[in-house]
């Protein structure tokens, strides 16, 4: 399997069947270094494409071919995987859709025939599906995706998640080791490729999303023994009726009962999520925090009205706001001013950030408290600051974010508690310049290793996630 795995995610050499302008393979494939030189494009019906030559068929091409997309209408699939198996092809990728998710007696027939023509010659990935990005050998089904390398890796039955992970991931600053879409999955299925990224040692942590499976026993295995090794973030479609049914319609899968797999995760140590942005926040908080020690959390912040909120979102989560021990109270108090403040927990204390020796000692001060086990750091007032420091707000900004920054890794590093930031993108604001300074402390956060998030929403169910998933790790 491992010699078959190499062959999947490190092709020598690769074949786009029914290359077109238009199909994400081909533009994505000719525009990497790594790939263009030992890239084949298989199309009769064009010369040239993106001034690499056209074959009519795969037979055609003189050189060994590891891998070929295949991206034509479904009843032309058949005869083309003989042509593949012939030419000695290791992998074939079917993008194209119409087989068994269709519901169609003729169409489910199809996709058994394909089945009969490769088993024990060629090994399937699809049909009905994106197939594999992996930016260590330049694969890709995505032409905007980036090239950097990265920790998460990513499973997914549905090829527009597949995709959107990738779209995400340059926006949030998560990058991957590989994304896999795997469609209808009849061949190289689920429990495959969770048992390759098991033992990955470039994918520290994965996130699933699934439909349906196909060998309940063999995928329960193979679940256990990968989330024995590395955290896994699953997110289970089809979970009402009306999900379930639309499961079957799009990939063919059986969806099955919410509370079975409720339990099924919870036994394989896998924390279950509930929407596809719960799935990107906390897998971005588990590929680069340390796990908390328990629930409770400080929030520090710069209005009294937000700190209400935020604690309510916190315990409606399952987090605790505990307030501070005595220790840090009596540090505090010498750190932040009274007048306009609370040294309670969530902390509200602006006139800090003016004093930025204070913020960086108010912070660690909180870190060390044995209350707290992980700190979010709320940060929504660049417009004041703008009002306040007019033409000098660039290098007071840059300031406050290296004291920001000392404390924060401080925490996340030697204390080893999770750190969150929550920094407000301000969408809708039509100020050039609050986008820029907002987008500036992103970044800095973002380059540092820290998790950043738009809401503290966004942050909050992520952060109990990591106390679900050491909860989990530690039972099981």
């Amino acid at each position: 399997m491992l010699k078959e795995f190499d062959y999947i995610f490190n092709p020598r050499s690769i074949a786009v069947i029914g290359a077109s302008q238009t199909d994400g393979f081909t533009r994505s494939l000719t525009r990497t270094e790594k790939t263009k030189d030992n890239l084949f494009l298989v199309n009769p019906n064009h010369k040239e494409l993106f001034g690499k030559r056209c074959y009519p068929s795969i037979l055609d091409i003189e050189e060994q071919v590891d891998y070929v997309v295949i991206a034509v209408s479904a009843l032309l699939i058949p005869q083309i995987l003989k042509d593949c198996i012939e030419k000695g092809v290791k992998i074939a990728h079917i993008f194209s859709s119409g087989f068994s998710e269709t519901g169609i007696a003729e169409r489910i027939k199809l996709e058994d025939e394909l089945k009969e023509i490769t088993k024990g010659k060629i090994r399937l990935i699809g049909p009905n599906c994106l197939g594999i990005y992996c930016p260590k050998s330049g694969l890709s089904f995505n032409p905007e995706a980036s090239t950097e390398e990265g920790p998460v890796g990513v499973i997914s039955q549905s090829g527009t998640f597949a995709d959107l992970f990738l779209d995400i991931g340059k926006i949030r600053n998560i990058k991957f080791s590989k994304v896999i879409s795997y469609g209808n999955g009849i061949d190289l299925d689920c429990p495959d490729f969770l048992e390759y990224l098991a033992e990955d040692d470039e994918t520290k942590s994965i996130a699933l999303y699934i439909e349906g499976i196909r060998d309940g026993r063999r995928f329960k295995s193979a679940l256990k023994k990968a989330a024995s090794k590395k955290p896994i973030v699953a997110l289970k479609g089809g979970v009402t009726e009306h999900g379930s049914r639309a499961a079957a319609s799009h990939t063919g899968s059986l969806a099955g009962s919410p509370q079975v797999w409720r339990a099924f995760f919870e036994q394989a140590g896998v924390v279950q999520v509930e929407s596809f942005d719960e799935l990107v926040n906390t897998i971005l908080a588990i590929s680069c925090s340390p796990l908390p020690s328990g629930k409770g959390v400080s929030i520090i912040t710069h209005s009294g009205g937000f700190s209400v909120l935020e604690t309510d979102i916190c315990v409606k989560a399952g987090l605790e706001v505990p307030q501070f021990g005595g220790k840090t109270l009596r540090k505090l108090k010498k750190l932040v001013p009274v007048a306009g403040t609370s040294i309670t927990n969530p902390l509200d204390a602006w006139p800090i950030y003016y004093r930025s020796s204070a913020l960086r000692d108010t912070i660690k001060a909180i870190a060390l408290d044995e209350n707290i086990h992980s700190l979010v750091l709320h940060i929504d007032e660049l417009k004041y600051w703008k009002q306040i420091l007019a033409e000098e707000l660039e290098g007071f900004v840059r300031k406050v974010l290296g004291f920001m920054m000392d404390a924060c890794e401080y925490a996340r590093d030697e204390i080893k508690k999770p750190v969150m930031i929550c920094v407000s993108l301000e969408t809708y604001s039509e100020d050039e310049e609050d986008r820029k300074y907002h987008l500036m402390v992103k970044k800095e956060f973002e380059n540092r290793g820290f998790p950043v998030y738009p809401t503290l929403e966004g942050a909050i169910k992520p952060l109990f996630n990591l106390y679900k998933y050491r909860t989990l790790f530690l039972r099981t």
